[in-house]
């Protein structure tokens, strides 16, 4: 399952300026870290988009279709919350 076009800018625009983000996924659960890029996970079956992130010192990609809100932690000019 692919994201709307307008939401990937959102994450594209969170990579470039390498961006604090939370992501809330919809599991609930919270991930905070630095976006760093857009990656496609090959690790199983199904390929996956996702975006890569460094937390606590270690990277991890979290797919894209499992996100249900990006939270921009930096300041910036382009986004601050957005729902997927």
């Amino acid at each position: 399952m692919n994201i709307a076009c307008q939401l990937y800018d959102y994450i594209e625009i969170a990579c470039m300026y390498k961006l604090e983000v939370s992501a809330r996924l919809k599991s609930g659960e919270l991930k905070n870290g630095k976006a760093l890029n857009t990656v496609i996970d090959k690790r199983s079956d199904a390929s996956k988009e996702c975006i890569q992130m460094r937390i606590n010192g270690n990277v991890e990609n979290i797919a894209l279709n499992e996100i249900a809100q990006l939270h921009a932690i930096t300041d910036n000019p382009h986004f601050s919350s957005v729902s997927f």
